[in-house]
């Protein structure tokens, strides 16, 4: 199978900047740095990728680890310090908008301009403007100027740009997460078209579900260099298990000031930077319950707080359910896989996940909650095992879960 992308030991240096901006430091600092090398600042270090014909590849890692600069190497925004990048003459990114728009045009001008820039011709651009516009959604706001769109309205258009062309690779940031998720799921569908018609995919994001559900093969930077590369399923499984490790090591020591179920070490871990307080099981009513039937609803409240006079940026909540009998996780989500941002957390906050059809057959569960570093590092609270009712009910079957059915004969 041909490959799409071939990165080959690719490094990339960008000169170190103090961040100084008067005369004196120019004098003293600037103008000797004309007779010396400069220093170097390496965003990646000998990062090797290969994505295949019909393929896509994941990459993960935190903020800073050269997640963004692999893939502007791969768009060509950006040429490496050393190493080689075989990469097809038919490429499509969508990387930072912010590089994509002139804000003072409307859609209708940004969405000809943007399709020129991508390879098509004036004539064949303007034919396009009204598939694009269609796809993105925005047929009602093709003449207002795009500085009054919002993030995920600037999306749409950058993807409905690239819709019409027929990439044999295709370079998807972060910068998804900023569309609705009925919108992305509609992108991914033109993705898997593209890659049943024989395209490759580079796709970097924090969402490890999303990387699972979207890759075959991922890569996981760290500091520049690659940590980890191999088949989906296992570079996400030991960047879990670092992440995991990772908790373990900044969850404090026992206080004795624990209060009811919970105990740091025992079935409570993290840093303890922000933390998860006030968990509740509810009914429809608001009332609290030990007890669901098959197919009831429930809700998993919680409030998120932070220590006075700090803050954490971004963070990510997380709900897992677990068979008590076997370990079994029946359903594990967080706001970070549903696309849901919660911004700064610098109070209390009250998050809720509910379930209007818990279809789960009878027995005992447990429910894990935690809130997360927003690039996955580690934990600011996890509660493991701390919350527990039971699914009540008649079923003579066996599963996982038990979805509503009928027998016809």
């Amino acid at each position: 199978m041909s490959a799409r992308l071939i990165i080959d030991n690719a490094s990339k240096a960008y000169p170190r900047w103090t961040g100084e901006r008067t005369l004196r430091h120019a004098i003293q600092y600037r103008l000797p740095a004309l007779f010396r090398a400069p220093e170097e600042r390496w965003a990646i270090e000998n990062v090797s990728v290969r994505v295949e014909a019909g393929k896509a590849t994941g990459v993960i890692g935190s903020n800073g680890a050269g997640k963004s600069t692999l893939l502007k190497l791969a768009a060509g925004i950006t040429r490496p310090t050393r190493g080689r990048l075989l990469v097809p003459e038919r490429t499509a990114a969508v990387l930072t908008l912010g590089d994509v728009f002139d804000y003072s045009l409307s859609g209708r001008e940004n969405a000809t301009t943007t399709a020129v820039a991508a390879g098509m011709s004036v004539d064949e651009a303007r034919d396009r403007v009204p598939d694009i516009l269609a796809f993105a959604e925005l047929e009602g706001f093709a003449d207002a100027p795009v500085r009054t769109y919002s993030d995920g309205m600037r999306l749409r258009l950058a993807f409905g740009v690239i819709a019409q062309l027929e990439p044999d690779l295709i370079l998807l940031d972060e910068v998804i997460a900023v569309g609705d998720l009925r919108f992305q799921r509609k992108c991914m569908q033109w993705v898997r078209r593209r890659l049943d018609a024989g395209a490759g995919m580079l796709f970097a994001s924090h969402s490890l579900e999303q990387i699972l559900q979207e890759c075959d093969n991922a890569i996981w930077l760290h500091a520049g260099g690659v940590r980890e590369a191999g088949a989906v399923e296992d570079v996400v499984a030991a960047y879990r298990d670092a992440m995991s490790s990772e908790t373990r090591a900044r969850t404090p020591a026992p206080t004795g000031e624990d209060t009811g179920t919970l105990e740091l070490r025992r079935n409570r871990f993290g840093s303890q930077e922000a933390g998860v307080v006030d968990v509740r099981l509810l009914a429809p009513d608001g009332v609290e319950v030990q007890e669901v039937n098959v197919g009831g609803a429930i809700e998993v409240a919680a409030v998120l707080d932070v220590p006075a006079g700090t803050a954490v940026d971004e963070p990510i909540a997380a709900v897992a359910l677990v068979r008590a009998a076997d370990g079994v996780v029946c359903y594990d989500t967080s706001t970070g896989a549903e696309g849901i941002a919660l911004g700064v957390l610098d109070g209390r906050r009250a998050v809720s996940l509910v379930f209007d059809r818990l279809d789960l057959f009878p027995g005992e569960y447990y429910v894990d909650v935690g809130l997360y570093e927003a690039n996955w590092r580690y934990a600011y609270d996890y509660h493991w095992h701390a919350y527990s009712f039971r699914v009540v009910g008649h079923a003579s079957d066996s599963g996982v879960y038990r979805p509503p059915h009928v027998w016809q004969v």
